[in-house]
């Protein structure tokens, strides 16, 4: 085994590292939930704008960094 590798059991997870995953994807995430709250409110017709759009992009990033940050190893 080379000198840069580690063995499976020293490897440690960031606990900083996931912590600040987990505020990030919270923060990218408040806002796709509020839209989608706002076009449950005034129909279905209401969610073809393209700043709608890129807020639900923007909340589906944030679930994926919460998504990863749980299940990163």
């Amino acid at each position: 085994m080379s000198s840069f590798q580690q063995n499976p059991e020293q490897r440690q997870r960031s606990g900083c590292a996931t912590a600040i995953m987990l505020v990030v994807g919270v923060i990218l995430l408040i806002p796709g939930v509020l839209c989608a709250i706002l076009n449950a409110k005034m129909g279905a017709g209401a969610g073809g704008d393209p700043i709608t759009m890129f807020v639900m992009m923007m909340a589906l990033g944030g679930l994926g960094l919460i998504v990863f940050a749980i299940t990163r190893k």
